[in-house]
């Protein structure tokens, strides 16, 4: 019995151990398994090729500080009284055309008295003449004093110069009388009305103010690679934030059949400063926008859009490849289908494609999937967008 048990027990400590044996056996074949599918598993990921294509880069700026060159004050050139206003608020005036008349009742008083003393003066005068050439055929006959020829050569030339001051006086006191018609320093749209019917004013009084809004200005400073892209006289369309209401900051009135929020603003390039052909790392963009619409004023507007006109090829790849927001890095894919992060230098885009400058060849194929926790060396299984 002893004998039968031994063997029993010996028999059962054998299959113990061919079972932990396979079992090992079994758990390392997994293991292997295991370690060779994660090896060889490829993430399904989409991308897109490198290409050379046309692109309407997009400038984005968050203030443009629109003027307008032909906008100026209406300024008194005398002091009176406003007697008389031609013009009302948003009338469109030509330069010369009389506003406002004023009247000082000074001026036909000194004008009265200036005609009373060159009246004299030119009675004086007549007399210093006369005496001055008697004296002067004396004198050639040797029959008077130089004391006395000088004497009379004096009397005469002060006379002479009297007269002449009170001409001059009058001469102004005229244009004094003239300014008494307060006149458009340019042609334009009567923006504000300061002075009313009855009011007294003083000389450099601003009395109204006038401007022309169908051509405005504003400037921007662009990088140079940016700046480089740009001619002038070439032209972008503006594209104004959805919260714009081009409210008017002098009330003046819109010109007909402009189309409001979707009306179109053309910008073109009028002076590049310094100029491309010199170095420079940041460039200043003067501008004239076409405002004939008369929906923008010189004020501030907010997120204003540049799209050009004019195509740009470049090599290219989708924005959303880019893998940081300063768009220098993204996933490129090698030959054997394995991803490795690439540094690239990027330029101009236009909201879907960006340009790329270097780190990058035609034909290249990147990651435009969601890029959370890809790492460099990771096999992908790619379709290609398009494909």
């Amino acid at each position: 019995m002893k004998k039968y048990f031994a063997a029993s027990m010996l028999m059962i400590v054998i299959l113990v151990l061919c079972l932990l044996g396979y079992g090992a056996y079994l758990n390392k074949k997994s293991a292997n398994e295991i370690t060779q599918l994660m090896e060889n598993r490829k993430i399904p990921l989409s991308g897109s090729k490198a290409e050379i294509r046309k692109i309407y880069p997009m400038i984005e700026m968050e203030t443009l500080n629109f003027y307008s060159d032909e906008m100026t004050d209406v300024t008194a050139l005398i002091s009176g009284r406003v007697i008389r206003e031609y013009v009302t608020k948003n009338k469109h005036v030509n330069q010369g055309e009389v506003l406002f008349e004023l009247e000082n009742e000074d001026i036909p008083l000194k004008i009265r008295q200036a005609d009373s003393d060159i009246l004299q003066s030119e009675i004086e005068l007549s007399r210093a003449r006369t005496s001055y050439n008697r004296y002067s055929m004396l004198k050639d006959m040797d029959a008077i004093s130089m004391e006395k020829f000088d004497e009379s050569k004096s009397i005469y030339e002060t006379a002479e110069a009297r007269l002449q001051n009170y001409l001059t006086q009058k001469e102004q006191l005229m244009l004094q009388e003239s300014h008494q018609q307060v006149t458009a320093p340019i042609s334009g749209e009567v923006l504000m009305i300061y002075r009313q019917l009855g009011a007294y004013v003083t000389a450099g009084t601003e009395m109204a103010l006038i401007g022309n809004f169908d051509e405005m200005k504003f400037t921007t400073p662009l990088n140079d690679d940016v700046a480089q892209k740009m001619r002038v006289g070439e032209k972008v369309e503006l594209i104004f934030g959805r919260n714009e209401d081009f409210q008017k900051a002098y009330g003046s009135e819109y010109a007909s059949g402009n189309k409001g929020k979707e009306q179109k603003f053309t910008a073109q390039v009028l002076e590049i400063t310094p100029d491309l052909s010199e170095s420079a790392e940041i460039r200043k963009i003067l501008w004239m926008v076409d405002n004939r619409a008369g929906l923008l004023e010189p004020r501030l507007y907010n997120n204003v859009k540049f799209k050009p006109t004019l195509a740009h090829n470049c090599l290219t790849v989708p924005l959303d490849a880019m893998a940081d927001a300063t768009n220098t890095k993204l996933y490129k894919v090698l030959e054997d289908g394995t991803i490795q992060i690439q540094k690239v230098e990027t330029g101009v885009n236009d909201g879907e494609y960006i340009e790329i400058l270097s780190g990058l060849h035609e034909g290249d194929v990147v990651i435009i999937s969601d890029t959370s926790g890809l790492t460099s060396g990771m096999k992908a299984e790619v379709t290609i967008e398009g494909e």
